[in-house]
């Protein structure tokens, strides 16, 4: 493993201490060169050579001492030229493509200097201490600078004793004519209170800092912490160049406590302008919560305002740019970190019409700010006010934007932007003048809303949701709808009784989640339409804390409301169910609700045979959550059928840790379809965890069919009562082999070779779930037919043989990994049969690689070195089965063994 690699190279380095110069002195350095290396070279380009910070990733496997180095090179990435960085680019974490990244130990020569020597350094990758950027001294190489602004080097062997070392490579045109102004006051050294991050900003050339139009420039003395808008204020670490020095490159810093640079940047590149001004190379920090500063002491030159005369000869509805960014889209921060679009630095000119994945979109209005909001950057920009009508014509409004990391709905209006000019169009959109937001806010985007009109009529065309545990009345729950996956529009009732949001402030902690959510302002009248609506949710005494996401919604006849749920912001919130609409649905309602395309859930579900999920099955740890639930399921244990159990089940069985139970008695079949709540047992507590309240219905048969939906927590799932089940199967079982099923008879009339189905999911591939969660595919569910040929994107692969199990949770896309239980066969033998064995999920020890026996398939070797295989069904005995799929190949590795190198097999 990489610590053995780097104990081995410590103890080797200990032991040649005293030659260390020596077996850096070997390189051939002698100039017995006869023709002029800037005309006869090798192009090198390899984009892996571009430095890049491992401070979040893995390096790459490269390695500069596996490559048999000949004569002079000439660097390019992606087709541009490029050169070696020199050492005072090193930053922490860096790599270029493989453990230490070699730069060059000096300056490169001019063209008179002719060839050149210069020493080569190596950085250790993972430190954050600025002193390990020469870590390492690698053989020295020879340098020349050619006609046309490039160099070419004669690459040796780095020294064997660096751990994989690569070669960088950077690409270095005049940027004092084409850069970036980079007007973002925010950036000020004595801006404080934001929290603002360079990472998330997509850098790209030259930037020159303004501030307020006056040019700027960056620090170059230490900058205390949570200043310039971030939490890490980046200033340069050296002085600015002169215009006769040309591009020069500087150290970025980052205090943190008492120590001005404890944080080493990524170096940037800096260039002095005529004009008094300074351009930067600007690159994505290597550290979150840090920023580019901007020194106001340094403010020397005014530009001009810019013009918004309304000087117009044209009808903007017929003459505008489309704009079409998805990123516009409102989204939530509260659990993700915002992007680095920033519209200040757009050049706007004329009129804009908003589109959205091609469809028609529009700003949206300030009363759609909610708690966390963001729409590409910081700062989201609202339309303050309504839109206009047609015969309005242009007309101006002024533009808002919200501070993102706040709950207070107060911060919707934080800040007031330039405003703009709207005229609403024939065709049902707008269009507008947009100009460059204040500078002074902090990142600002225009937001964009795609406000589709259905093509059908929602109250002809929704879901019932009856969910008891909504009503106002319930305490005490933790349902969150950020969990649910709405689609669509949905009308509320409960118990069979219709009902609708209310439209008041309601207490917190009540309709069964912590956040009640409500609508803030009234229901709409039939004649209305499709409307808008607010929606709010209480903490302590401000009623409206809690901004979510707003809704649509609908006045039906028949008196009562339809609604366009979306997921909340935040978890632990959930929509109410108050305000009764309708006492009772009579029965002569019953014609028109069947209108609503609704089939019966006894003639349409999908059979759930998993006997992991009976109460007496302990030590899985199975979680429905990362299941695709759809529709509706019938419970089966081994062909028969069962159903959930109706009182408290103890924690750790059914094959996970929170065994959920039917928290209430299953329905009669005259009682149609009905909503039951799902607990789960913890310490004591036998419904301890309220989860997702069920659908379920009694069908003809003596059978029950349930809506499964996932759990709202992890490590759950749903139980099966199968105690009655299980004593009939012990007798049947005393007689029966369940793995003997397969059937592996040989007759068939045809080469499975020419004939068989292409199997390619990528999920299939083998992956250790260590850090990960396991995903939820089962191949029990699949009606397995015949014979099939392995593919992994577009790739030929085969099932891995059971000696390439690795302990430690491997799977295959479900929670047993299935894999050959023995050789694959040569072309001569023909069909075979072969066991497949299944791997225990959550296990170090290699004995349980072959912990659970599956049913045996057939293989048969085909000519052009591919394999086919009879799968069949696994038994349902194991839990989540799927069958791996891979391909071989090797790769060098170092083991603790005196520095030598193995080669061993992976799977990929």
């Amino acid at each position: 493993d990489s610590k053995s690699v780097l104990l081995c190279n410590e103890d080797c380095a200990e032991n040649d201490s005293d030659d260390s110069h020596d077996s850096v002195s070997t390189t051939d350095t002698t100039n017995n060169i006869t023709s002029d290396p800037c005309n006869v070279n090798t192009l090198l380009d390899n984009d892996w050579r571009r430095p890049v910070t491992l401070f979040y990733t893995n390096y790459s496997g490269f390695d500069d001492t596996l490559i048999q180095w000949s004569g002079w090179y000439r660097l390019y990435l992606q087709g541009k030229s490029a050169q070696i960085p020199e050492s005072d680019w090193c930053w922490s974490f860096m790599s270029c493509g493989g453990y230490t990244a070699l730069l060059l130990g000096g300056s490169h020569p001019r063209p008179q200097d002719g060839i050149v020597t210069r020493e080569i350094y190596g950085t250790y990758v993972y430190s954050n201490d600025s002193r390990q950027c020469n870590s390492y001294r690698s053989n020295p190489i020879q340098v020349k600078a050619c006609p046309g602004n490039y160099y070419v080097y004669r690459l040796v062997k780095p020294a064997a004793s660096i751990p994989m070392p690569t070669y960088c490579a950077a690409t270095f045109t005049d940027p004092c004519t084409n850069y970036t102004p980079l007007d973002q006051p925010w950036r000020a050294t004595n801006t404080t209170g934001l929290k603002i991050s360079d990472r998330y900003f997509n850098w790209t050339g030259w930037y020159r800092l303004l501030y307020y139009g006056m040019s700027v420039r960056m620090p170059e003395s230490c900058v205390n912490q949570s200043r310039c808008g971030t939490d890490v204020a980046l200033w340069l670490n050296g002085s600015h160049p002169q215009i006769e020095d040309g591009i020069v490159t500087r150290g970025v810093c980052g205090r943190s406590g008492s120590d001005c640079c404890y944080y080493s940047s990524t170096p940037i590149r800096v260039k002095a302008c005529p004009g008094n001004y300074y351009v930067y190379e600007f690159v994505k920090p290597n550290v979150c919560d840090a920023a580019y500063c901007a020194d106001v002491n340094t403010a020397t030159l005014n530009t001009a305002h810019t013009n918004t005369t309304n000087n117009i000869t044209s009808d903007p509805c017929s003459i505008y740019r489309v704009l079409d960014n998805d990123w516009r889209r409102p989204e939530s921060r509260f659990y993700t970190y915002y992007s680095g679009f920033d519209d200040t630095l757009v050049e706007w000119s004329g009129w804009y019409r908003l589109n959205l994945q091609g469809k028609i979109a529009q700003i949206a209005e300030s009363d759609w700010c909610w708690s966390f909001m963001s729409c590409g950057g910081y700062t989201a920009l609202l339309l303050g006010g309504s839109h206009p009508r047609p015969q309005d014509g242009i007309v101006t409004r002024e533009i808002y934007g919200t501070y993102v990391y706040s709950n207070d709905s107060r911060q919707c209006n934080s800040y007031r932007s330039n405003p703009i000019q709207v005229k609403a169009c024939p065709g049902n959109y707008y269009v507008y003048r947009l100009v460059k937001p204040a500078a002074s806010i902090p990142m600002p985007t225009y937001c964009a809303v795609a406000i589709e009109t259905p093509s059908y009529d929602p109250c002809n065309n929704y879901t019932f949701l009856d969910q008891p545990w909504r009503a106002i009345n319930e305490t005490g729950g933790s349902n969150c709808d950020r969990n649910l996956h709405w689609n669509g529009w949905y009308r509320l009732l409960y118990y069979g009784t219709s009902v609708g949001i209310p439209d008041s402030c309601v207490n917190q902690s009540g309709c069964g989640t912590d956040v009640a959510l409500w609508l803030n302002d009234s229901h709409p009248q039939i004649k209305d339409g499709i409307v808008t609506r607010a929606v709010c949710g209480r903490s302590g005494s401000d009623c409206c804390y809690y901004k979510s996401s707003p809704i649509r919604v609908k006045a039906c006849p028949k008196n009562y409301y339809v609604y366009e749920f979306v997921r909340p912001f935040m978890c632990n919130a959930a929509y109410c169910a108050g305000n009764v609409i309708v006492i009772y649905i009579p029965e002569i309602c019953h014609q028109e609700i069947t209108k609503i395309n609704f089939k019966d859930p006894c003639n349409n579900y999908t059979a759930l045979d998993q006997p992991w999920r009976a109460t007496n099955v302990t030590g899985l740890w199975i979680s429905d959550s990362f299941f695709n639930w759809n529709g509706w399921y019938r419970l089966l244990y081994y062909g028969m059928s069962v159903r959930m159990p109706e009182s408290c089940v103890n924690q750790s069985r059914c094959g996970t840790d929170v065994a959920l139970w039917l928290n209430g008695s299953h329905p009669q079949i005259e009682d149609g379809i009905v909503t039951r709540g799902v607990c789960g047992s913890s310490a004591g507590d036998c419904c301890d965890y309220r989860s997702t309240p069920v659908r379920v219905k009694a069908c003809p048969g003596n059978y029950y069919v349930y809506e499964f939906v996932k759990p709202n927590l992890l490590g759950a799932a749903y139980c099966a009562a199968c105690d009655k089940a299980v004593r009939i199967l012990k007798k049947i079982f005393a007689f029966y082999d369940p793995l003997s099923t397969a059937d592996t008879a040989n007759n068939m009339t045809y080469d499975p070779c020419s004939i068989f189905s292409v199997l390619d999911n990528d999920w299939r591939r083998p992956v250790s779930d260590f850090y990960t969660n396991y995903s939820y595919f089962d191949d029990t569910l699949v009606e397995w037919s015949g014979w099939y040929r392995l593919y992994l994107q577009g790739k030929s692969a085969q099932i891995p043989e059971s000696d390439q199990c690795w302990s430690w949770r491997m799977f295959c896309g479900g929670y047993t990994a299935l894999l050959l239980g023995g050789s694959h066969p040569q072309p001569q033998d023909g069909i075979v049969t072969r066991e497949i064995f299944g791997t225990y999920f959550s296990s170090f020890h290699s004995s349980q690689c072959n912990s659970y026996r599956s049913k045996p398939i057939q293989v048969k070797a085909c000519l052009g070195n591919y394999y086919v295989y009879r799968l069949v069904k696994p038994p349902v005995s194991l839990p989540i089965p799927t069958y791996c799929a891979g391909k071989v190949c090797c790769f060098l590795f170092f083991i603790n063994n005196g520095c030598t190198a193995d080669v061993v097999s992976i799977l990929w």
